[in-house]
Order: C-alpha cells, then structure tokens, then sequence
C-alpha cells in the first residue's frame, strides 16, 4: 500500500499518513492532524461530534472529555487540550488548568499591538547602544595611541619606559569593557518588556539603565578628555548615536511600564473578584 501526503494547516509541511484511521502528528510543529478515513466522533461517545485532540495519546474528544491547561512559553501563555485518562492527566501536569472565568478576566490580547510596538522600540534601542559601545572603545582607542590628544601621549612612564602605554592600554580596555558590559545588559532588558508578568520590572530597569549609562558615559568623556580633541565631527557623531538608542530606550521604558502597571492592576481586579489568592 501506497502512503499518502497530507499537508498540515497549521505550518504547511507534509506529513506522511501513517494511520489512516488515528490521529497523525506533523513532524514540524506537533500539530495533530486526522487521518483521511478517521471517525470525527468522541472516543468516549460515538455519534457527538470531537471538538478537540488529546495532545498526549491523540484521541478525539468532545467537550465533556477534555481539560484546558495554560502552559507558558517565552513568557506568553498558550492553550493545550488533554482527555481525562489518568495517565493524559499527569503527562499534562507541568500546565496548570485554567479557570475559564479567570482566564477571561485577565486576557490581555489589548496589549498585543502595543507590547510588539514596544519590544521593537526598546530592542532597536537596545542593539544600537551595543553598536555604540562598540564604537566608542575602536574610537577611544584610536584617540588615546594614534593621536596626540590621548593620555598616553602626556605619560612618558611610571616606574619604566613603556609602561605608561601597557597601564592606560588597560584602564582603557577596561573601561570600556564595563560600558559595553552595561550595553549588554541594557539590550538583555529591553527584550523583557515582551513579558507580562515581567513588563512593569523591565521598563522600570530600563530607566535606571539608562540613567547609570548616561553618567558613565560623562565620566568616561570627562576621563579621556574628549572635550579638548580637535575634530567636533567625532564627538557630535558619538553623542548623536547615543542620544537616539538612549531616547529609544526610554520612549519605550515609560511605555512598558504604563502597560505593566496596567496589567498588573487587571490581574489584581481578576483575582479580587473571583476571590483568589494574590
């Protein structure tokens, strides 16, 4: 016997019909798809119609067979269906059931468009801020052995010749080391505004962030003297860079945490209301 294909309709991959007469799982996304000549009936009572798929066993199940479970994945929930056999039950333990009331009360599909315009926002502004540390450490680099405007040029040496140039290497490096280490974290960040339940943390860190990078970078400006290099051009360039990602950031924190506190204050009402623990 010839094995068919069929395409799956949620990701669009083939699947290769092992059971004409039992469910079939695409090998792409899981999915669960029916075979070509499978009853469409509840396992449990013939003749009513299967709404849903066991996502353990497979079996198709009507509404009075099955359970919903919230599983989270990347910080946002998804739903998953198990039948009501004992072993489908504690496979699907690691989800927790959910109260279709509760459930209702906290959805937060008001937020989708918002929380995408403000992960792209915060992430754009993030990289950006890498880029630029990036940046500033080739360029403070330069400045400081290529030109005669760094302090290296103004140490002949400490305790030998040569020194100088090994110990500013190093505060140097350093320095710019711990900007690009703040870079990362800022980036790292930025990408949990994505996250409801971490939203109004993140945003709030992101201002704090960004604040603590402001005054290092001062610091490091006032450090290396840049005030004093000859060419306003790299100094105009450097500041415009960061004020972009720095004003990015912060567009995007204040919105995070609006839409955190927002969420925060819904999942409050909803467990208020339904008398659930906080």
């Amino acid at each position: 016997m010839l094995q068919s294909t069929i395409i799956c309709p949620v990701c669009g991959g083939p699947i290769n019909v092992q059971h004409d007469d039992k469910v079939n799982r695409c090998e792409y996304c899981a999915n669960p798809v029916l075979g070509p000549s499978q009853s469409r009936d509840c396992v449990n009572h013939p003749g009513t119609l299967a709404k849903a798929t066991c996502h353990v066993c497979g079996d198709l199940i009507c509404e009075d067979c099955m359970e919903r479970r919230a599983g989270d994945y990347g910080g946002k929930m998804f739903t998953i269906i198990n039948c009501t056999k004992k072993t489908c039950i504690e496979e699907s333990r690691w989800a927790r059931p959910i109260n279709e009331e509760y459930e209702k009360l906290i959805n937060m599909d008001w937020a989708d468009r918002s929380d995408n315009f403000i992960l792209r926002v915060t992430g754009f502004g993030g990289v950006i801020m890498m880029v630029f540390e990036l940046i500033f450490i080739l360029t403070m680099l330069y400045i400081q052995y290529f030109t005669p405007y760094g302090i290296v040029s103004s140490v002949s040496f400490f305790l030998f010749p040569g020194d100088a140039i090994i110990v500013m290497g190093l505060v140097v490096v350093g320095m710019n080391i711990l900007g690009n280490l703040l870079g990362a974290i800022l980036l790292q960040t930025s990408l949990q505004v994505y996250v409801h339940e971490r939203q109004l943390g993140s945003g709030i860190a992101l201002m704090i962030l960004v604040i603590v990078e402001a005054m290092y970078l001062l610091y490091r400006g006032i450090f290396f003297n840049l005030s004093a290099y000859p060419d306003p051009l790299v100094v105009q360039i450097l500041l415009t860079a960061f004020l972009f990602a720095t004003i990015l950031i912060f567009v995007g924190a204040l919105m995070a945490i609006s839409n955190g506190a927002k969420k925060r204050k819904q999942l409050r009402t909803a467990r208020e209301k339904l008398g659930l623990s906080m």
